[in-house]
């Protein structure tokens, strides 16, 4: 006789025969040892044990002759395979059509009581006895499809429901002990499931990172997650990759450091023909800038400051040296008295009391030429062909302004033009000369030239130029180590960056630094609104102890820092020789280029930004093989991939 009975049980079955021999001995069609089995199949079982368990009672029934039974004779094991589930449903429906007799359902559920009776008897009696092979019959149910989770899926607990009304009235009835060991177990569940929750994390980040290294583009990456290499394969390949990131670094950092301080190469260019060369410009200082009769006018208007007429000659000398002033007279200056003049307003009345001087100017070249008045560490000068000097004219300096001013394109000459001169008339006095560029203006540190009042000079020069390529000008200053016209950002006494206006800032403020004050031959006003002290008799008898500090802004005793960049577009000019001769019409100045350069120094780009971006391409290709996609790729696993891993999976 053969019992067979098959239950759904969900969408996951199991096969559950139980087949009787003639003696009356019973063999499982399906049976396993208990000594056999598998991980899988026996938390199947145990789970199958427990829901059943959970959702139906069953009678008490003795295990002890279905026990010996099955360890008489031992079973032919059990299999789970995927869809024998289906076989075993259409045979049992094909010999229940032939049964004449078909079960009732008071038969059918008797069947399934003591089934599942004997089955967890059975089951029991195997789990209690390990070491012993017994066969469990099964009655006929089937896997359709076991589904293992994944390893990061915390296993769900399952909270059994209450089966009937009497037990939910009795589950409702409990005390407080109940009530607080219900309360003691949740408490204790809680730390299970951060530490369950924890442990799922870790796993997906380690699955996550395997998965990157296996799939990655870089070279070596591979073998870190490698199957079948072991902990020192490992490590080694590790230590190759740390060497190669360290040589990348490493050569990478000398080619950035390479691009941020000389990317820049000054080279010679010989085409002379092809490029013009600028007119040299010049700074004329004369002697004589106190006028004599606006002295006298001032001395009648201000009787009450003077006591005797000695003393007014004493404010004549004292005047006169103040116009003339500068680092290297400093020492000349009556500081005893001040005549009741205060400090800043000091350059006002030497405007005031000036001397008329006004030259004039003719040249050769095509493009005329201007001369304008200009306030320098030299006194009241004049500027021919500058394009500075109107920025530090008096006028500009009272008025208040910060603008930029129209002033033309600078004076050139070409070598096909032949021998180009210009010529200052007029001059009534003797001066002193100062020769720069168009960019520039005198500087006390560079050399100057001193004519009587009655020669007519003629100097030749000889000149230097070098000028910068457009492409420069996309790097920045630090890169170029010079500086445009335009970049004036760190100026605070003009709105244009000049290589000479920087070194007078550079001295007015050290001057302040260490006296307090600055020589009333500089704008006083900042850009920021801020006004600084003029210096008076004692802040002038103070600078006279720094002044060969301040004019080469060296010093083993402060430190002097001015920052101060080249031109990036200069002349230099140079006096190749001078001639002078007695002119009864008054001091003349001629000036000219005769000898037209034969090179020019330009400044070129050398190393550009996409030669480091080639040059570090190289070096990441030649130590890890990989490529700009190789970085696209680090960037999407740990952004979108990342995100889709940890939440989304």
């Amino acid at each position: 006789m053969q019992n067979q009975e098959t239950e759904e049980g969900g969408d996951n079955q199991w096969m559950l025969m139980d087949s009787t021999n003639g003696d009356g001995s019973g063999t499982s069609g399906v049976s396993y040892q208990s000594d056999s089995l598998t991980a899988s199949t026996a938390s199947l079982l145990e789970q199958h044990r427990h829901e059943r368990g959970k959702d139906m009672h069953y009678p008490t029934i003795s295990t002890t002759t279905t026990t010996s039974r099955l360890r008489q004779q031992p079973g032919q094991g059990l299999l789970l395979f995927p869809g024998i589930a289906q076989r075993h449903q259409l045979e049992h429906r094909r010999r229940h059509n032939h049964n004449p007799i078909a079960p009732t359902s008071a038969s059918k559920q008797a069947m399934s009581t003591v089934s599942m009776s004997r089955l967890d008897a059975t089951v029991g009696t195997s789990c209690n006895n390990s070491n012993s092979s017994s066969n469990v019959a099964i009655n006929q149910r089937s896997v359709r499809c076991i589904r293992r989770p994944p390893l990061w899926q915390a296993e769900s607990v399952a909270t059994p429901k209450p089966n009937s009304k009497l037990e939910q009235e009795q589950e409702e009835g409990k005390g407080i002990e109940d009530s607080t060991v219900e309360e003691c177990e949740e408490l204790s569940l809680e730390p299970m499931a951060l530490n369950s929750e924890e442990s799922a994390c870790l796993t997906k980040v380690r699955a996550f990172i395997i998965e990157f290294l296996q799939g990655s583009s870089i070279h070596g990456f591979i073998y870190l997650a490698k199957i079948g290499l072991n902990f020192v394969e490992r490590m080694l390949w590790f230590a190759f990759i740390c060497i190669a990131l360290f040589s990348i670094m490493s050569l990478s950092k000398r080619t950035w450091h390479r691009f941020q301080t000389s990317p820049m190469v000054i080279s010679m260019d010989r085409n002379k023909l092809v490029w013009n060369t600028s007119f040299p410009s010049l700074t004329v200082c004369p002697h004589k800038r106190i006028d004599d009769l606006k002295v006298d006018e001032y001395i009648l208007a201000h009787e009450d400051q003077f006591e005797d007429e000695n003393d007014q000659d004493n404010f004549r000398d004292f005047i006169v040296k103040l116009a003339s002033l500068t680092y290297d007279n400093l020492e000349t200056l009556p500081l005893n008295k001040s005549y009741g003049i205060p400090s800043n307003k000091y350059l006002d009345l030497l405007y005031d009391l000036k001397w008329p001087f006004e030259p004039e100017i003719s040249s050769g070249a095509a493009v005329k030429m201007f001369i304008y008045e200009t306030q320098t560490e030299f006194g009241i000068c004049h500027s021919v062909n500058s394009m500075v000097a109107r920025y530090n004219s008096f006028d500009y300096w009272r008025a208040g302004d910060w603008s930029i001013m129209e002033h033309g394109d600078r004076v050139t000459v070409h070598p096909l033009d032949g021998e180009i001169y210009a010529q200052i008339i007029n001059l009534s006095t003797a001066y002193d000369v100062y020769f720069h560029g168009a960019g520039d203006v005198p500087s006390i540190s560079k050399q100057r030239y001193t004519f009587p009042e009655s020669d007519y000079t003629t100097v030749e020069l000889i000149a230097l130029e070098i000028y910068t390529n457009e492409e420069a000008r996309a790097f920045t200053t630090k890169q170029r180590q010079c500086r445009f016209q335009y970049e004036a950002e760190d100026m605070q006494t003009a709105p244009i960056y000049s290589f000479g206006l920087c070194l007078s800032e550079c001295r007015m403020f050290f001057s302040l630094r260490i006296c307090g004050c600055v020589p009333h031959f500089y704008r006083n006003r900042l850009r920021n609104g801020r006004l600084l002290p003029v210096c008076g008799l004692e802040g002038i008898g103070c600078l006279v102890n720094i002044k060969r500090e301040i004019i080469s802004l060296k010093s083993d005793r402060y430190k002097i820092n001015c920052n101060c960049l080249a031109n990036c577009d200069d002349s230099n000019f140079f006096v190749q020789s001078y001639r002078s001769r007695v002119w009864f019409l008054g001091a003349n100045l001629q000036w000219g280029i005769i000898d037209y350069p034969k090179m020019q120094l330009r400044r070129d780009v050398l190393f550009s930004f996409a030669d480091v971006l080639v040059y570090i391409g190289g070096l990441v290709g030649f130590f890890l093989g990989c490529s700009a996609l190789s970085f696209t790729e680090i960037i999407y696993y740990f952004t979108a991939r990342f995100v889709r891993r940890m939440f989304f999976n």
